[in-house]
């Protein structure tokens, strides 16, 4: 009875690992990456999408980690603040900076 007690746990093992490996995602060079986009660093702090935004910013928070190490509310703000300052702040990532 035990090595079949065994066998059983060894199989559920197995299948456990093999299914949490399956999830994992991986860029082209292979390493981990994570599997929130709004976590996920930017390879290279990219422009932000300026043009897209009006006069004004809306209220709503979704934040952005600068290239100069600020968090901004919005993409939105990242830009405002570019135009106001006559700055060129890119976007690192999307959610907030590191601590």
């Amino acid at each position: 009875m035990k090595p079949i007690v065994l066998l059983c746990f060894a199989l559920l093992l197995s299948v456990y690992v093999l299914s949490v490996d399956s999830e994992a995602v991986t860029d082209s060079d292979g390493a981990l990456m994570s599997e929130t986009p709004e976590q996920e660093a930017l390879a290279t702090p990219a422009e932000a999408d300026c043009k897209k935004f009006g006069e004004t910013c809306t209220r709503e928070y979704d934040p952005v980690c600068g290239s100069d190490g600020n968090d901004y509310s919005t993409e939105c703000v990242l830009c405002e603040e570019n135009r106001r300052e006559k700055k060129n702040v890119k976007m690192v990532k999307k959610g907030k900076c590191s601590p």
